[in-house]
């Protein structure tokens, strides 16, 4: 068997093309950086350069040319963008594919936070307060009702080609220059405008500071069948603080009661793969800010801890239901060791020098996190012993990246902001 992974950036695929690799299953990875660290590791036997993400047409002309000469060879999404266009030309890819992808109504509706957040009202999912502004913009009556801050964010990351996570609106006062700021800033691909124009519409949901230190995800696999198995962990440090991507998480046990309302969103909507789902907890609630149908960026993570996403996609995707129920078993066999942690620990130990000599950090907790890392069983974004050539790959390119954006790297890595 073989796979044919894109993303190579990306954590999540890393950690597809190790797992693949020590299974035996032939790797070959594509992207449209020659450069990007997944091409380094030695699990890849084929490396591969596609067409630019920003033409997507090309990219399926593309993948349509490369399983036409490579029958049989399994494709699954690494981001967003390509869980929906794989979706989207599902009709396509699936005649010359081995795949595991469900129709895009689905992908759209998990993708696209208005659409997401009508469906968890159905099974009893919480969710932050949230508004769309419709045509009025900063003129809509909703923003009189708003208690600020607030945070303005995209329905989507579908072929988003502005970078805006979100941005924190402090004020009434603020919101109309804020909305200004966020538009000219949030762009996207016409691959999904075309087919899903109202998309482009800005959120306004409620800012809640345990967004900043509470972040439970819960993420695993749900077959067609109906079968469930997941992990839980959660986001103890980020950067940047306020609206920031993981850098420390700590295993946790499954909640039971989370997890049957997260397999009745996947029924309700028809989702089967592998997913992410990231929840702020507030109290006692757990309101659901994400669910990403596709391998993610911790799945290292998971794979430590005994469940090989990418081997139960792929024994889905080619019929083997024996062989998919005896991974599932093994899957729920594991038994943690309450001790589990991942972290990116380059990324981790620029953060502790820097903002340590800057103030930002304390002294104190500069050593509870270095201890964090000495006393746990830690499971490393990108550093492997067996392959070590991304890991190198990885830190010259934030290298690079901090050459090339010096305000932004002393805003995010020294002040945290």
């Amino acid at each position: 068997m073989s796979v044919l992974l894109l993303g190579a950036d990306y954590y999540g695929t890393l950690a597809a093309a190790r797992c693949y690799g020590k299974s035996g299953i032939s790797v070959a990875m594509a992207d449209d950086n020659r450069s990007a660290r997944g091409l380094y590791s030695r699990w890849v036997s084929q490396k591969l350069s596609h067409p630019s993400m920003a033409e997507p047409a090309a990219l399926i002309d593309w993948l349509v040319h490369f399983g036409e000469r490579n029958p049989g060879t399994l494709l699954y999404p690494p981001n967003d963008h390509l869980s929906w266009l794989f979706a989207e030309e599902r009709e396509r890819l699936g005649k010359v594919f081995l795949m595991y992808s469900p129709a895009e109504d689905v992908i759209i509706t998990l993708l696209d936070k208005a659409r997401l957040h009508a469906a968890c009202a159905k099974v009893g999912i919480d969710v932050p307060e949230t508004y769309e502004l419709g045509a009025r913009g900063s003129n809509a009556p909703v923003i009189d009702k708003l208690h600020f801050p607030v945070l303005l964010k995209p329905r989507t990351q579908i072929f988003m080609e502005g970078g805006v996570k979100g941005i924190i609106v402090q004020d009434g006062a603020s919101f109309a220059s804020e909305l200004a700021r966020y538009q000219s800033l949030a762009r996207f691909n016409r691959v999904l405008t075309d087919r899903h124009p109202e998309i482009t519409e800005p959120m306004v949901q409620e800012y809640l500071t345990a967004a900043e230190t509470n972040i439970f995800s819960m993420s695993g696999f749900v077959s067609e069948e109906g079968d469930f198995v997941a992990r839980a962990a959660m986001k103890v440090l980020q950067r940047p603080r306020k609206v920031g991507i993981g850098l420390c998480f700590e295993g946790r046990e499954i909640e039971r009661d989370l997890a049957d309302k997260l397999r009745a969103l996947c029924k309700e909507v028809g989702y089967f793969g592998a997913f992410e789902s990231e929840f702020i907890v507030s109290g006692d609630r757990r309101l659901l800010i994400d669910f990403n149908p596709r391998f993610y960026s911790q799945m290292g993570f998971d794979v430590a801890r005994g469940l090989r996403l990418p081997i139960l996609v792929a024994l889905a995707a080619r019929g083997d239901r024996t062989g998919l129920e005896e991974e599932l078993a093994r899957a729920r066999a594991w038994e943690p060791t309450g001790r589990e942690v991942y972290c990116h620990k380059t990324m981790l130990d620029l953060v502790l020098t820097l903002q340590g000599l800057s103030g930002e950090m304390s002294r104190e907790d500069v050593k509870k996190w270095r201890r964090w890392v000495s006393v746990n069983r830690v499971t490393d974004a990108v550093r492997d012993r067996d392959d070590r050539k991304p890991a190198l790959v990885d830190a010259a390119q934030w290298v690079q990246h901090f050459a090339r954006h010096p305000r932004s790297f002393i805003r995010n890595f020294v002040f945290n902001k």
